[in-house]
């Protein structure tokens, strides 16, 4: 299962990388303007937010799991059509996709491998970091390779389509006003990774930094990422809430260093390594949280990418494309900031992974 898992997680996040870093590149070439690319991004997040209210009151079966696969390595055939509506048709759709077979394979391997899922789930970002690396000196179609690598990770995906039913220990909603904190840091902190994103090459690249270089800069995040991942059970000791507002208000520094140092590539590189705490170690002590705190893991994991990177995501991509300009990452700072205000003052018994 580990090695299954692994080569999932690569394929996927490989498709990821084509996705953040060269698909809203591949849009401006084709000469839509940064509201229009907004809008196109923002249109996976959306759906992936509306989806899981679909499921509150019944499971996704083995069925429903098998035909988002299928679909998921179908729908992106249609971006050979240069079409903005084609293209929202298509992120709408995959949102709807992922939200369905991601989070479910999210849950079996934490279920299953517990503390080790850092160590696997690095495979992710390793895939993530081979696509951005390899592909900054090679002329290749960008949406052909993306369409390759989507069926691949599909391919993997379905390896899991009986094992996901094994997680349903029991079937319990979601109270979102029972932790109301917890759900609005968790959106406020997505929306400020809105601008990040959606448009950290076309900002850099817009203030003089080389697409080269900007590549070598999503790749040394990700490096930092795979660093965290891998050692990451040490942390995972600790109190879990004391973790997740530790990398919320390292997040709004983060974003602050862009806003105020653009072109210093000094300081890029250090706001990069945040990327660290930002996202591996944020996303597995907010996922570890969310499975403490409630029964139906499935359910929750749903919502932890529906709200989170649903809902927060296309407030971020929408706000993002309005907001492109000198002041993109101050409002994400803000925003980052905010998510820190909405936790600052929770307290739990500790809570830790192990």
């Amino acid at each position: 299962m580990k090695l299954t898992l692994s080569l999932y997680y690569f394929f996927f996040f490989a498709s990821v990388g084509i996705y953040v870093i060269f698909l809203p590149q591949h849009l401006k070439l084709l000469g839509y303007t940064p509201q229009e690319i907004g809008i196109i991004f923002a249109s996976l997040p959306i759906a992936r937010f509306l989806t899981p209210f679909f499921f509150i009151s019944k499971p996704i079966t083995t069925t429903i799991f098998k035909l988002s696969i299928f679909l998921t390595s179908l729908i992106p055939f249609l971006l050979y059509f240069n079409n903005f509506y084609i293209y929202l048709a298509v992120f709408t759709m995959l949102g709807v996709l992922y939200s369905i077979n991601f989070p479910y394979i999210e849950a079996v391997a934490i279920n299953r491998l517990k503390s080790h899922y850092g160590k696997t789930r690095v495979w992710g970002s390793i895939g993530f970091i081979v696509v951005a690396i390899g592909l900054s000196n090679l002329q290749v179609d960008k949406v052909t390779l993306y369409l390759i690598l989507n069926g691949l990770s599909a391919y993997f995906a379905y390896q899991f389509a009986e094992v996901t039913i094994e997680i349903k220990k029991e079937f319990e909603s979601i109270n979102f006003f029972k932790e109301w904190q917890f759900w609005v840091a968790l959106i406020l902190l997505q929306i400020s990774f809105g601008g990040f994103y959606n448009f950290f090459t076309i900002y850099e690249t817009d203030h003089g930094i080389s697409l080269d270089m900007t590549i070598y800069l999503w790749s040394f995040g990700v490096l930092c990422e795979i660093t965290l991942f891998y050692y990451q059970a040490k942390f995972l000791k600790w109190n879990l809430l004391v973790l997740m507002k530790f990398s919320i208000f390292i997040t709004a520094i983060r974003w602050l260093i862009l806003y105020f140092f653009t072109n210093n590539i000094f300081l890029l590189y250090l706001s990069q390594s945040f990327h660290a705490f930002s996202f591996a170690l944020n996303h597995t002590v907010t996922l570890s949280l969310l499975y403490k705190l409630y029964l139906n893991k499935n359910l929750a994991s749903q919502f932890y990418y529906g709200l989170g990177f649903g809902l927060g995501g296309f407030l971020g991509s929408i706000i993002a494309g309005y907001f492109y300009g000198k002041y993109l990452f101050l409002f994400s700072a803000v925003s980052a900031f905010l998510s820190y205000l909405a936790i600052a003052k929770k307290h739990w018994d500790l809570i830790t992974f192990i």
